[in-house]
């Protein structure tokens, strides 16, 4: 809401922490200021490319593209030129097209990373992870908590990608981590939280909903550039972006009793869904008001993968260092979840995110009241017309993870010919043409 002006007794009584719709019942409210996928940093420098028990030999190397390239048979002129600078078919953000047709019989390994050889991305070999046991079996592979306290933790998401120099680094670090929560922070999405309690303790309540929420409204900034708090923001039904929880209060940390079937929300990758099976969280309500904790469960890997091939191919490789047909066979390798049961494919891959909400007046959809309860506005949510792209706009047109020129012309493909040696630039052997 673009007013964010409530009764004197509505800002009195979150001052103190909650609002009751009766007098053995309680509600708070929140807004997401940060949230990125958990993943462990286990190097003592306070860098993101250094040796770690997470990743014994760091952060995985930029890839030597020209050596890619002819790996795939491409000449040594052919990729040297296709990496210089000033290729006229360069895209934004140092991209190539021509990148993407290295697979078998030079096919778009973008769309078709089962073409290529898996180059092996390193993923992590540390003992140490965050998330929960999703899998109750504490004895058979899994994590184990920062504190050694829980056992069996399920994170195969960062198995997978905690050494990726996408992901890797302290929290609030990480390249991923700091460009998603920069778009949330200036506007792009909100996230509202809503717990609401039946018992007359907030901190110990065994019946407990929460609730995730959409929000157009965008999120506003303090003097310091933070989020600030008790701001106004109305919940915006949606078919995509909502996340129901029957859970408790132990000891002020709201936790699941048991796993919930399915929740949905916005996802801080360039996936933009965050769809999480046998959903759980643990999250504390600090004494200054804040909650901070973790979700997780089990989302479908092909979606993730999806979401950095919309980004731009060959611009995510560049950027994050890495050969997306690798992050492909890494998330299949590392899958551990079928919807269908044990015995089926396993669509699905254990993840668990860090999250971090202040306190915030979360209205009902029609702006009139303060939410007091956590219930579902799927029934009045419009229908929607189409799944968000990797990037909000689409201003770039991703077509099977390549750039169109603005004739809708790709200058690419598979049986494009790379211009002769002689038309080569003299610049071939500058870092330019790595």
């Amino acid at each position: 809401m673009k007013t964010r002006i409530l009764k004197l007794a509505g800002i009195a009584a979150v001052a103190l922490g909650f609002t009751g719709t009766a007098a053995a019942e309680w509600t708070k409210s929140y807004v997401i200021e940060w949230y990125e996928p958990a993943m462990y940093y286990g190097a003592k420098a306070d860098t993101l490319l250094d040796p770690g028990t997470d990743c014994p030999k760091g952060t995985n190397a930029e890839p030597n593209w020209v050596n890619v390239l002819t790996k795939v048979g491409y000449t040594k002129q052919e990729a040297t030129w296709l990496r210089d600078p000033s290729h006229p078919f360069r895209i934004p953000n140092h991209g190539q097209n021509q990148m993407a047709f290295r697979g078998r019989d030079r096919e778009n390994v973008y769309i078709h990373p089962e073409a290529a050889v898996d180059p092996g991305l390193v993923g992590v070999t540390g003992k140490i992870a965050e998330g929960f046991d999703l899998d109750e079996n504490a004895t058979t592979g899994g994590f184990h908590s920062p504190d050694g306290k829980l056992k069996g933790i399920d994170n195969a998401f960062y198995r997978s990608m905690g050494c990726w120099k996408n992901f890797r680094g302290p929290e609030r670090m990480s390249y991923n981590a700091i460009n998603r929560n920069d778009e949330m922070r200036e506007g792009k999405w909100t996230v509202a939280i809503v717990v609401h309690g039946k018992g007359s303790d907030p901190m110990n309540d065994p019946s407990v909903k929460l609730g995730f929420y959409d929000s157009a409204d965008a999120l506003v900034k303090d003097g310091l550039g933070q989020i600030a708090r008790s701001y106004t923001f109305k919940i915006q039904p949606s078919q995509s972006f909502e996340g129901l929880m029957d859970v408790k209060t132990v000891n002020g940390h709201i936790v699941s009793d048991k796993p919930t079937d399915e929740i949905q929300l916005r996802d801080a990758t360039y996936a933009r869904y965050l769809d999480l099976l046998k959903a759980r969280v643990d999250l504390e309500m600090k004494p200054d008001g804040t909650l901070v904790g973790l979700l997780g469960g089990y989302r479908p890997w092909k979606a993730s993968y999806n979401g950095w091939v919309e980004a731009r191919g060959s611009v995510v490789e560049q950027l994050t260092w890495t050969e997306l047909p690798g992050v492909w066979y890494s998330l299949k390798r590392n899958a551990d979840y079928s919807p269908s049961g044990p015995g089926g494919e396993k669509t699905h891959i254990s993840t668990a995110y860090h999250i971090s909400a202040v306190p915030a007046y979360v209205m009902t959809p029609d702006g009139k009241t303060q939410a007091s309860e956590v219930v579902s506005y799927k029934s009045i949510a419009p229908p929607e017309k189409e799944r968000l792209h990797a990037f909000f706009t689409n201003k770039y047109h991703i077509v099977d993870g390549l750039v169109p020129d603005a004739r809708g012309v790709i200058a690419a493909g598979p049986h494009v010919k790379i211009p002769p040696p002689a038309t080569i630039s003299t610049r071939t052997t500058g870092a330019g043409a790595r």
